[in-house]
């Protein structure tokens, strides 16, 4: 893990291919016939679902540390659809320190296949000071 604790370090990306466990939510952006109703190409995945599919790379990238006193925010930009894999990816933009309680912060993104950015976000945990 030292060589993840450098500010601009990258983690090890994931991929992975989305899940659409809302899809039987009839009537909501979820469901496939309502989402083509509203514009779209499919049910769309959750954001509880991508969020935690961030959380899944903090989890991969610092084991129990990111177990307890973690937090993580996010913003969606653009559908995420079940079935086309994504990239989650992280780069440490806060160092553990002193100052900070020995607190890692990452920004994590999940890049679609086509290369845009389908959601942003930050997360921390304890990892202890360097």
């Amino acid at each position: 893990m030292p060589d993840l604790l450098e500010r601009d370090a990258a983690l090890k990306p994931i991929r992975l291919l989305p899940i659409n466990s809302a899809a039987e939510s009839k009537g909501s952006i979820h469901d496939d016939e309502k989402a083509r109703e509203m514009g779209y190409r499919g049910g769309l995945v959750s954001g509880s679902t991508i969020l935690a599919y961030m959380s899944r790379l903090m989890f991969e990238s610092f084991g129990a540390n990111w177990l307890t006193g973690s937090t993580l925010s996010g913003r969606l930009r653009r559908p995420v659809y079940e079935g086309g894999e994504v990239t989650i990816e992280g780069t440490v933009v806060e160092p553990p320190a002193p100052a900070n309680g020995g607190r890692v912060t990452v920004e994590v993104r999940v890049i679609m296949p086509e290369g845009d950015v389908a959601a942003i976000g930050q997360a921390s945990c304890i990892v202890g000071a360097n």
